[in-house]
């Protein structure tokens, strides 16, 4: 594989085989939270809530540690389902508690229950061809999810929308100019991301974009996503930040050019 940027593959290099590692981490941990808002904060209303709030953060932990991965994995996606069923009626967008979220959530679940532990794990595997897989199936999920915020700020006037308010609220000048180039990433962007092509370069402007909605958007409103707050921006980020170590990985078309940056 030949680099396009040789600088900064020095700087990627020695981050890229804990990519899909991150990938696991990340999805694992957003669960821990929830459990313990469930188990010890009043969250769980009932018999099966306290059920939900033991996996989210006895299951959020083994999926950090690499421990009964794919079981865990599994037993998770459950836990998601669940979730989307509830707020199915909701429709799609997260800010209006619908079920995008835990679609994204959902995916990286089934690219884990794929993928296995991984190499750096405490029940580690050293299978390469089953995390590639995951890996890939992370990165499409995660592309596809974002393709229709993309496709709404281009052709349903979203551009103008977000220029008016969250890309304001951020100080980025001029604010047109800026929500078009938002747009452009979620939609193109977003279409190279799945093909795997320019996947380092697309996924480093996704991850300075999540970046900045965490700190200057979601940020003051806390942490869950229910009250609109980090959680779903800060797993977006370092899903991202995966890609950037990453690449392509092995199922992607910059592997089969043969060029990356």
């Amino acid at each position: 594989m030949q680099t396009l940027v040789p600088l900064a593959a020095r700087l990627y290099r020695p981050l890229e085989p804990y990519a899909y590692t991150l990938i696991r981490v990340a999805t694992g941990a957003i669960f821990v939270p929830h459990g313990v808002l469930k188990l010890f904060f009043g969250g769980a209303a009932s018999a099966m809530g306290y059920a939900f709030g033991v996996l989210e953060l006895v299951g959020g932990l083994a999926l950090v540690l690499g421990l009964y991965v794919r079981p865990i994995a599994l037993l998770l996606i459950v836990d998601a389902l669940t979730v989307i069923a509830a707020n199915f009626a909701k429709g799609w967008l997260w800010t209006r508690g619908g079920v995008q979220y835990h679609t994204f959530l959902l995916g990286m679940l089934l690219a884990i229950a794929l993928g296995g532990a991984g190499r750096y794990a405490l029940q580690k595997s050293l299978e390469e061809r089953w995390p590639a897989i995951g890996y890939a199936l992370a990165r499409v999920w995660f592309a596809l999810l974002i393709v229709p915020s993309g496709y709404e700020k281009v052709f349903s006037d979203g551009a103008t929308r977000i220029a008016t308010g969250n890309v304001l609220k951020t100080g980025f000048y001029p604010p047109l100019f800026w929500a078009w180039v938002v747009a452009l990433l979620e939609l193109a962007g977003m279409i190279l991301l799945a093909l795997g092509l320019g996947t380092r370069v697309i996924a480093f402007m996704m991850a300075v974009e999540l970046g900045v909605i965490v700190v200057t958007i979601q940020m003051p409103n806390g942490y869950f996503w229910t009250s609109r707050g980090t959680e779903f921006a800060l797993v977006l980020f370092l899903v991202c930040l995966a890609f950037v170590f990453g690449g392509g990985g092995r199922y992607s078309l910059d592997r089969k050019i043969g060029r990356e940056f």
